[in-house]
């Protein structure tokens, strides 16, 4: 009996150390480090976008003419405006993503607008605005000014967080800005006796800055969703002066011309909601 009970063991012992050394041949590898996924912005995109400006317009204009005790030589005056528009247009531009919350990017746009102001004015002192012949022998001048579209070309840099990017953005503003003086005189202007009508129109290409901010969203697989305020200033634009046959006269004017903007665009964006990892 007690050589099986050591043969029991023996063998039990055997068995064991078997399998103690079969474990030690495996090998096992380290389960990878967790590794941070974010959306990734880099790439192009286009889209178009529609909104409300606000346009505001501080006229300068001046009458003036060779003194006399008819008539004082000029006769400065001030005129401000603001009206508020639709605006819609397009936008393109490239991200690019350079750290895992940081985006870089440019973009530029064009947009289309409405803005038209336009106002009577006297010749002198004397004068009655927009009112001409019996009982206002010195006539009046009139100015306007329009803005059809505006572009920008800009630098963007944003903080994402995941699906959601906060951004600032700030460039150029190119327009083609319009001006108009026109002068009705039935009986003179101002202190010259001679009737005349006349008018002149013309445009200036303008360059002005805008700065801005916005949130972006990403809606679906290609697609982003965007809302954006954007202050547009392009500054003093005078137009040419209207010298008519008035005993040296010349009405001028300039005007200082600033947007405000506020719009929503959608973007498509091309290759996709790839993960970058960091």
């Amino acid at each position: 009996m007690k050589k099986i009970i050591l043969a029991t063991v023996l063998a039990g012992i055997g068995s064991t150390a078997a399998l103690a050394a079969d474990l030690g041949a495996r090998t096992y590898t380290k389960a990878p480090a967790m590794v941070d996924q974010v959306y990734n912005w880099t790439g192009f995109y286009i889209g178009g976008d529609i909104g409300a400006a606000n346009q505001t317009r501080n006229f300068t204009s001046n009458f003036s003419q060779p003194d006399s005790e008819s008539a004082p030589a000029n006769n400065v005056q001030h005129n401000s405006f603001s009206n508020t528009s639709f605006i819609g247009g397009i936008h393109a531009g490239y991200n690019w993503q350079f750290a895992p919350n940081l985006v870089a990017g440019v973009e530029g746009d064009w947009q289309w607008l409405r803005s038209n102001h336009s106002f009577c004015r006297q010749t002198d002192i004397l004068s009655i605005a927009c009112l001409d012949g019996p009982g206002n022998n010195r006539g009046f001048g009139s100015v306007s000014g329009a803005l059809s579209s505006i572009a920008t070309a800009r630098a963007r840099l944003g903080w994402a967080v995941d699906r959601v990017m906060f951004y600032g953005t700030g460039g150029a503003a190119f327009a083609n800005i319009k001006s108009s003086l026109a002068l009705s005189c039935l009986a003179g202007c101002g202190g010259d006796g001679n009737p005349l009508t006349a008018s002149l129109s013309s445009s200036a290409h303008r360059t002005g800055w805008v700065v801005g901010a916005g949130i972006e969203w990403m809606v679906g697989h290609d697609w982003t969703l965007r809302a954006e305020y954007q202050h547009v200033d392009f500054g003093s634009v005078s137009a040419t002066p209207l010298s008519p046959a008035c005993g040296g006269c010349t009405l001028s004017s300039s005007q200082n011309l600033r947007l405000d903007i506020l719009r929503t665009g959608l973007s498509y964006k091309f290759g996709g909601p790839v993960l970058a990892k960091y």
